[in-house]
């Protein structure tokens, strides 16, 4: 389904002045700037605001994509070193949520409330935008507490409180299902919420934000299955009773317009600013080539066979060779021959994870992700709710039908779909993609292949990788004492303003440390 972000003109609060002369009244009115923002308007600003900031690869903010190890940088590697306080990376984090997105939903719901108390005529209207509202909300908050654990949550957003409490981050997850299901219950099916040129996201169709919410579910469902699964269990078969993602079409994700404000996040940040920051990490490249996943045409473009002065080329190991007249997959150690260069060789090669690497020697991004302004960002794909099914099936005691094994191909089919990649079946087919035959318990197989499907989906390969354990990602190079993070580090500004509590959410998270897991993460 495609969607659109309207531009917007919001306002900011301005200061008015009495007057018995209604003339000097009204040129000391802010005509530009009103002082009363729509609830409509703070909606959309908030939900936007939500979806560049998962979507931004500003490494200022936003280091995901590197820490599932997707990307790997070229001049500046101190993210991928998994330094997160050279660039105050959790202090920026934590203020786009707090400021630039919750803030703006919780002004929008206190509006829509005053509203429902004044307009009955609307009642079901305003309620779906509340809903819509509490959606967007609680998946913020979500991802708060995947990347910090505790945080402020039942004190959070009241501007005269400047220091406020950290919540436990369990219960926020139990209040966030009961919001949800709130949300859920309260929706009028037959009525719309949110205009169309309100709602980018979903033009105003209240059935994509119950699949939305109940995906949502879903994924928090699951996360729980190895701390809780009683809790796990009911969550995970209240969501799928109530209708998560059924195809691609549902995907949560938000497409963007082709001039600014209003472009990609990943456009604004690399081709607008003209950076040429990062190539395709070499542990995701070699990955997607020993597999031979045709998806890697997709993520990423290939590179001229580098036929050192005239001599031939040795492929360092299992991988893609793209011809101009054909497509062929080599063994490690084949010999490509330079007397080939007339048909140009192209192949697939990534940067080392952890260093500073070449820009023009090493694959780069996908031209559609880097070069489209209008390439949509996504939260939540139908590939991972296929993935999560056959995970609760592989454990059991879920309301499942289908195996395992069916789920996982249909996942990996999804992908292949997201992506416009063909060769699906023959890819299903490989011994080592099998699901029966794959390398590895449950954990394993599903979640290698969810890391594949959440390409450019950051965030959650990172916390798919911390949940299920599957391997893959590598150390940095010549270290053997920096890990890949667990969590962010709490804020600075937080250490310097609001000592007392984060003092406190530290002991109760164990110590405010990258090696810190979260309360979902024990294995």
């Amino acid at each position: 389904m495609k969607k659109r972000i309207i531009a917007l003109i919001l306002a900011a609060s301005c200061v008015t002045f009495t007057s018995c002369d209604q003339r000097l009244e009204e040129l000391n009115t802010d005509k530009i700037n009103p002082a009363q923002v729509s609830a409509s308007s703070l909606f959309t600003k908030g939900l936007k605001e939500g979806f560049d900031m998962m979507g931004s690869i500003n490494v200022n903010n936003n280091p995901f994509r590197l820490y599932a190890q997707y990307w790997a940088q070229t001049t500046y590697p101190e993210e991928s070193q998994y330094s997160l306080t050279s660039r105050n990376i959790p202090d920026n984090f934590w203020a786009a949520a707090y400021r630039n997105v919750l803030l703006d939903l919780a002004e929008a719901k206190k509006i829509t409330k005053v509203e429902l108390e004044n307009d009955a005529a609307r009642t079901a209207t305003l309620t779906n935008r509340i809903a819509c509202i509490e959606i967007m909300s609680a998946y913020t908050y979500t991802t708060l507490v995947d990347v910090f654990g505790n945080v402020p949550y039942t004190e959070a957003l009241d501007v005269s409180n400047l220091s406020p409490k950290y919540d436990d981050a369990r219960t926020i997850y139990s209040d966030l299902i009961t919001r949800l299901d709130a949300a859920i219950n309260s929706t009028d099916m037959g009525t719309q919420g949110f205009t169309a040129s309100q709602d980018p996201l979903f033009n105003g169709d209240m059935s994509q934000w119950i699949k939305f919410a109940n995906s949502l579910k879903f994924r928090m469902g699951m996360r729980l299955a190895d701390v809780d699964k009683s809790a796990s269990v009911s969550i995970v078969n209240s969501a799928l009773a109530g209708g998560i993602l059924e195809s691609n079409g549902d995907n949560v994700r938000l497409e963007y317009m082709s001039s600014s404000p209003n472009t990609n996040p990943v456009y604004e940040d690399l081709v607008l600013s003209g950076r040429n920051d990062f190539v395709l990490a070499n542990t995701f490249a070699d990955y997607l080539n020993t597999t031979k996943d045709p998806r890697v045409t997709a993520y990423a473009q290939a590179n001229p066979v580098p036929f050192a002065n005239g001599a031939d080329y040795v492929a360092p190991t299992d991988m893609y060779v793209l011809y101009d007249d054909a497509t062929s997959y080599v063994t490690a150690g084949t010999v490509i021959p330079a007397s080939s260069a007339s048909r140009n060789p192209r192949i697939f090669i990534g940067g080392t994870y952890g260093d500073a690497n070449s820009f023009n020697s090493n694959s780069k991004v996908s031209r559609t992700l880097y070069t489209d302004p209008t390439y949509g960002v996504t939260l939540i794909n139908y590939a991972e709710m296929r993935f999560l099914m056959a995970e609760a099936a592989a454990r059991g005691g879920y309301a499942i039908t289908g195996s395992a094994a069916e789920h996982y191909a249909a996942g990996i089919t999804a992908s292949f779909e997201e992506f416009n990649v063909e060769g699906v079946d023959e890819y299903l087919a490989q011994s080592h993609v099998a699901y029966a035959t794959a390398e590895g318990d449950f954990r394993t197989k599903i979640g290698r292949q969810m890391w594949v499907a959440l390409y450019n989906e950051g965030s959650e390969a990172w916390a798919t990788w911390r949940r299920l354990d599957f391997g893959v990602l590598r150390p940095l190079p010549e270290e053997t004492t920096v890990t890949l993070p667990l969590r962010f580090t709490y804020p600075i500004a937080e250490q310097q303003l609001n000592g007392t509590q984060y003092s406190a959410a530290g002991s109760a998270i164990g110590g405010d440390a990258v090696t810190t897991k979260l309360f979902w993460d024990v294995q």
